[in-house]
């Protein structure tokens, strides 16, 4: 199969780290795939490093010609079976710039905010394929007026053989943290904001902490919205909590932790960062809204509570520190043997391949 993907944004965030997945699986597993992607920026770079093709091409808007210039000499060059578009400000371009051309368009969704009226009627009908990924954002669509049959699923990727467990990292990383043995390490990846849930998540520690000596927090986030963090936690605390900032590489901090806490207090459509630390072996404590459910096995792999109460967060942590360790690895094993089977990029590239060849939700 032949597909040119578009994916012009500057960021490095889940979109974009989907995209670069998913590219690289199909390339891997024989397809042909070339990306138009902004020069310079992460996806461009990152798949550059791979030895992957790209187009450069700029989208600043949906009206900006120079965008779609660089899809159509994408096009040109290798006569696609697919066009798939990730981004809310390219979808548009690519639909029209497939009905001139020929070529069937996928659109993932990858956000949980509401499509204008215009677009969430045209968008599922115009398309060959609208992709959600997770149940959770499907149902979302629905809710919007999407029809249920327009909407396709298709979880994110993960590279396993990237995110896995690594005994001696552990061991490393814990000790180049300060970590000691039978101290239990919570973890934290993402933005330090209110909606991921990372204040009430220290409200929780200040009130856990005290109960058991060896819990530990690590939170892994924007360095300038650290102060902020420490003024929630408690003075007496703070040197209990380590305060790390962006890594290109967070695999040596999900190997230090014990568990992994996702308290998202908005509606997550998916939730990344709990499947990469159960590839790692890191069990999940998570909210249990948007697409997070989806992510673990409650009570086997990881726990579902409920978003913003402080006090479950807080039992959560007493508990994660009581439960032997034994079990804690034991659900960690159960968990990178989930995500192994559910999320792997073989695994999600085959369900992608069929999805595409499949005769549902053509337009009309």
């Amino acid at each position: 199969m032949r597909l040119v993907f578009v994916g012009t944004s500057r960021g490095a965030r889940g979109t974009e780290t989907h995209l670069l997945c998913l590219v690289r699986a199909l390339a891997r597993a024989g397809h042909e795939v070339l990306t138009v992607a902004r020069p310079g920026a992460f996806i461009a770079r990152e798949l550059t490093a791979s030895g992957l093709s790209v187009e450069p091409g700029v989208f600043r808007n949906a009206l900006d010609v120079r965008g779609g210039r660089a899809v159509l000499r994408a096009i040109r060059r290798l006569q696609p079976d697919w066009l798939v578009g990730s981004f809310g400000h390219e979808y548009w371009p690519l639909l029209v710039l497939g009905r001139a051309t020929g070529t069937r368009v996928a659109l993932f969704r990858h956000l949980n905010s509401p499509l204008q009226p215009f677009s969430r009627t045209l968008l599922p009908r115009m398309a060959h394929r609208f992709i959600a990924v997770s149940e959770s954002m499907r149902e979302h669509l629905v809710g919007q007026g999407v029809a249920r049959q327009r909407v396709q699923l298709l979880y994110n990727p993960l590279d396993v053989e990237h995110f896995r467990p690594n005994a001696r990292l552990r061991a490393e990383s814990r000790h180049a943290l300060g970590v000691r043995e039978h101290e239990v390490l919570v973890g934290f990846v993402g933005a330090l904001a209110p909606e991921k849930g990372a204040f009430r998540l220290a409200e929780a520690f200040n009130e856990a902490m005290p109960q058991r000596p060896s819990l530990r927090a690590l939170w892994v986030g924007q360095e300038e919205a650290h102060s902020r963090l420490r003024s929630v936690i408690v003075p007496a605390l703070q040197e209990r909590h380590l305060l790390r900032g962006w890594t290109a590489d967070v695999r040596p901090l999900y190997a230090a932790m014990d568990v992994l806490a996702m308290p998202s207090e908005w509606l997550e459509p998916f939730g990344r960062v709990s499947i990469e630390a159960q590839a790692c072996g890191v069990p999940v404590l998570g909210s249990r809204m948007g697409g997070i459910p989806e992510t673990l096995r409650e009570g086997e792999t990881g726990w579902l509570l409920p978003p913003g109460d402080v006090a479950a967060w807080r039992d959560a942590l007493v508990a994660a520190v009581d439960m032997p360790a034994e079990r804690r690895r034991a659900m960690g094993e159960a968990g990178n043997q989930f995500v192994t089977g559910r999320f792997s990029t073989s695994r999600i590239v085959e369900d992608f391949v069929a999805l595409l060849g499949s005769p549902a939700a053509l337009p009309g």
